[in-house]
């Protein structure tokens, strides 16, 4: 990689960004970081090839559109931006260049995961999938329910363990990324049960596998109210609802919102927890049947539940 006269400054003053020719077919052979990232951006790339189409058209900006963002991390170096140029450019749908000229930053992991993570955000959740995905084979997880076995798992732990998905965390929870391998392990059982009864993918979105998760591990026998939610058993009694019939009329309620925010799923998961806490006083009780079905704070829940299995002081859960 050549550097051009522009950087000797910079990196005379030691600062963590240079520029460079290079050249294009050493620059495809870079590695992209995320192991998904060469299919969405073909996919992203297809969709805009009337807009890169029309930029080659104007030689002016030559420059620009052979312009790409490098990232050099621990002496190895992995593509930023360009993704999108490169998916065209593989298709030979633009022609491809001879050199890019490449503006290279120095970066920690952290820093680079959270700059591919919005550049590419269906990325960061494949990645986090096919994670998933390699930690079931390893633990020796086979699960039969389409919820489940996908893999799509992550948001609902970082709610069972954090409160909010990764999105809503703030900085000091994000410098203590949860390790996915160790949640599912912790959670192996909570997630077995639940797979047992085929929950459905309609019903059980983030925020319900979050307090199934979250309600499993304190009281196991909480499978009941998940069984009577999935198999649609609520009851309506004197105007007033039961717990299950409480959550479903949320649910439904929800859809009708963009209810895969992240905000949803949190009071999703709060007033699922409060339908639990419902459910446990008993029909005979009075608070067991609801005109309303408030949010709980589960907070205390989250600290219960990581003192059962021991993991609170655990700064990666």
């Amino acid at each position: 990689m050549e550097r051009l006269e522009i950087t000797k400054k910079i990196q005379e003053d030691n600062k963590p960004v240079y520029f460079a020719k290079e050249n294009f077919n050493d620059w495809l052979t870079l590695p992209d970081g995320l192991g998904d990232v060469k299919e969405n951006a073909i996919k992203y790339a297809l969709k805009t090839k009337k807009k890169w189409l029309s930029l080659a058209r104007n030689n002016a900006l030559n420059e620009y559109i052979t312009s790409v963002d490098i990232a050099l991390i621990n002496g190895h170096y992995y593509k930023i931006t360009g993704l999108i140029r490169k998916g065209l450019w593989e298709k030979d749908l633009l022609p491809k260049p001879a050199t890019l000229t490449v503006c290279v930053y120095s970066l920690d992991q952290s820093a680079y995961d959270e700059l591919i993570s919005t550049l590419y955000p269906i990325s960061l959740k494949n990645r986090s999938q096919e994670n998933v995905l390699a930690c079931y084979k390893r633990l020796g997880l086979t699960f039969s329910s389409n919820r489940l076995k996908h893999g799509y798992i992550t948001e609902a732990i970082n709610i069972a363990l954090r409160g909010e998905p990764r999105a809503l965390q703030d900085k000091r929870s994000l410098r203590n990324e949860i390790n996915i391998d160790s949640a599912i392990e912790i959670f192996k059982n909570e997630l077995i049960l639940l797979d047992k009864i085929n929950p459905d993918v309609k019903l059980f979105s983030t925020g319900i596998v979050a307090a199934a998760l979250l309600m499993l591990s304190i009281e196991p026998q909480t499978i009941e109210f998940f069984t009577r939610l999935n198999n649609l058993q609520g009851e309506t009694k004197n105007e007033r609802n039961d717990p299950v019939e409480s959550l479903l009329r949320i649910i439904e309620s929800m859809k009708k919102k963009a209810a895969s925010e992240g905000k949803f799923q949190v009071e999703l998961c709060a007033k699922t927890i409060r339908a639990i806490q419902a459910w446990n006083t008993g029909a005979d009780n009075e608070k067991y049947w609801l005109k309303r079905l408030t949010s709980a704070d589960f907070l205390p829940d989250i600290r219960k539940m990581k003192s059962i299995k021991d993991i609170h002081d655990i700064k990666d859960l």
